[in-house]
């Protein structure tokens, strides 16, 4: 019993460090700085996401404009975002914003 309280132990820190993992390696195309600094990144839910017309997007609760040269395919289908917060004024600043990729469907001649 003790060997399987050990093991489930072992695969949900696992799960969990996998689940950053991804981030660690990204940085932001545009400022070339890596995209987690530790606790930086995380999923957003769509509704917090506005698309702009020119392919960028709007982060609404910052209200980050974010360019469509700052935005990154996201792995999962989700949108995520990478922001952290300058030291002396509090204010938060975009690492990087990732969004799912478009599906676009073409039309096939008959």
């Amino acid at each position: 019993m003790r060997r399987v309280i050990v093991a489930a132990m072992c695969l949900a820190a696992a799960t969990g460090a996998n689940a950053h993992d991804w981030y660690e390696n990204k940085v932001d195309p545009v400022t070339n700085f890596k995209c987690c600094g530790g606790k930086d990144c995380r999923p957003i839910p769509q509704s917090s996401v506005q698309s702009r017309a020119d392919g960028g997007y709007v982060y609404l609760p910052d209200g980050f404009n974010i360019p469509p040269d700052r935005v990154q395919e996201s792995p999962d289908g989700r949108y995520h975002i990478c922001e952290n917060r300058y030291v002396i004024t509090n204010q938060p600043y975009l690492r990087c914003f990732f969004a799912p990729r478009l599906k676009v469907s073409r039309l096939l001649p008959r």
